[in-house]
């Protein structure tokens, strides 16, 4: 059994990639919940594929990992482990089934069920196992507020090293008793939970900033003093030289070599040397606090947009809406107005995102521009993204990497990159769109994948929004920041609440 996973000097880059994403890393995992928060990009996912084996380090070494189960944030599962997982009868499969709240009995039923639900049987797989090391990518994306209680309440009963990405700040909290800060320039160990180890690293971020500050003014005072010495030392070496003087003149040129001897009108010249070894190493030491400072960002997409000037952009007098395999009853006409900002919410296969695609349908069928952003990408959609920003001509390619780095992504990355992460695909998706000028954005689980300075940038972006939007999201605290009614599907029912806020 392993009670520790030990990371030694290790270096690790793609190799599309033309600089290290980890160089000389130490990092130490011991019993209990370790949580690794980063903004998207930084190494997350990647860190968690070195440990688990998927992915070998350019050099260095990882000890301890020998039984490591590694949940990543996708929700492919084959058929047989799914049949294996189902036919399980043992006390531990039993146990995770029901706190987990398993309701499947067959394979095909899979297919039908919400990426939430889908989510927990696969951790429900993972904990049956009982593997010595459990790392989890994201584990709440997709989740309503019940089934992340139901997650954090499971995970705090499981014994061995457990590894978990997230931007959950709730669920971080209430695990973890160790976090991993990735950060572009380096990477943080602290102690406590998340919150404990934010505040921590805030409180260094202005030691370094002071002691930046305290750098920057010692250089300059140096600078100033040495602009001075240079002075004196270009007096003193115009007073010690023999040029002009006459070569009879005996007097003046005994003068000049005393001077030489004595040394004293070379001291200027000596203390002007001290002084520029002073200033070469105050000069190195505020670059490498200045190195240490986090990066300034201005973050915040900008929306080409137009307010309609429809009445409506949709209104319906229907009774209920019928999917064919749900039929969703209204408690009241339904209408989005140019300017509506609406949220969508309800539990896991309350028909949220079925309702969103509807919707979509309708302004396609009455040709309303609208963008609709996915809860998740297919693999082929995620190819034809990559293919279509690939292929994008210089200025244009310029202008959706200035996007994706204002929603907190290195640019840089994403450009040289052959494989985004599945946040910077949202992000790309996200730029491509800006100046498509739609009257109505709809989009699914828009946080999901997203670290929490890019939510904020996103959160910031549309609560300026001048056009209609209709958001799908299981985020109390962002979805309260940008919309002011609530569309709240319970029960196969629609209800309409218009909320005083933003």
């Amino acid at each position: 059994m392993s009670e520790h996973i030990t990371i030694h000097n290790l270096n690790f880059l793609y190799d599309s990639q033309s600089e290290f994403l980890f160089q000389n890393l130490n990092l130490h995992f011991g019993p209990g919940w370790t949580g690794i928060v980063g903004k998207n990009g930084s190494g997350k996912s990647t860190l968690a594929k070195l440990i688990s084996g998927d992915l070998q380090p350019y050099s260095g070494s990882i000890q301890g990992n020998g039984s490591v189960r590694y949940v990543s944030q996708d929700t492919f599962i084959t058929t047989e482990s799914l049949e294996d997982f189902l036919y399980d009868d043992s006390k531990v499969s039993g146990r995770y089934k029901n706190l987990l709240k398993i309701n499947i009995d067959s394979k095909e039923d899979y297919d039908h069920l919400s990426f939430g639900e889908k989510r927990r049987i696969l951790l429900a797989m993972a904990l049956s196992e009982d593997p010595e090391v459990l790392i989890l990518d994201e584990p709440t994306n997709h989740l309503d507020l019940d089934s992340i209680q139901i997650i954090g309440n499971t995970l705090s009963h499981y014994q061995g090293i457990g590894i978990l990405i997230s931007h959950d700040r709730s669920l971080l909290d209430d695990l973890t008793t160790h976090c991993i800060f990735l950060e572009k320039n380096f990477c943080l160990e602290r102690s406590g939970n998340y919150s404990e180890g934010k505040k921590e690293m805030e409180r260094e971020t202005q030691e370094r900033i002071h002691d930046w500050e305290t750098a920057r003014i010692e250089r300059k005072k140096l600078e100033a003093e040495l602009s001075r010495r240079r002075e004196e030392a270009s007096l003193s070496h115009k007073h010690r030289s023999k040029k002009g003087l006459d070569l009879h003149d005996h007097d003046g040129r005994q003068k000049k070599n005393l001077a030489r001897v004595s040394g004293k009108d070379g001291q200027a010249g000596r203390l002007k040397q001290q002084l520029d070894k002073r200033f070469v190493h105050s000069e190195r030491r505020e670059n490498e606090i200045f190195a240490k400072l986090p990066e300034k960002e201005n973050l915040g997409i900008v929306w080409k947009t137009e307010t309609s000037k429809r009445k409506h952009l949709f209104l319906s007098v229907e009774e209920s809406f019928d999917f064919g395999f749900m039929k969703l009853n209204l408690d009241a006409h339904l209408q989005i107005l140019p300017e509506s900002k609406i949220s969508i919410t309800g539990n896991n296969g309350a028909g949220k995102s079925t309702l969103l695609k509807f919707l979509a349908k309708q302004f396609e069928e009455k040709h309303i521009p609208y963008l609709y952003l996915p809860q998740e990408f297919s693999k082929e959609e995620i190819q034809s993204l990559q293919r279509e920003f690939q292929n994008l001509k210089a200025d244009t390619k310029a202008k959706v990497l200035s996007g994706v780095h204002r929603l907190g992504s290195d640019p840089k990355r994403v450009f040289e990159s052959k494989r985004f992460s599945p946040g910077e695909i949202k992000k790309i998706f996200l730029s491509l769109h800006l100046e498509t000028n739609p009257e109505i954005l709809l989009l699914d689980e828009p946080t999901n994948h997203l670290d929490i300075k890019s939510l904020e940038a996103l959160e910031n972006s549309l609560r300026s929004l001048s056009i209609a939007l209709v958001v799908v999201s299981h985020d109390r605290r962002f979805v309260e920041s940008i919309t002011k009614e609530e569309w709240s599907l319970e029960n196969l029912s629609l209800t309409q609440k218009h909320l005083d806020r933003i």
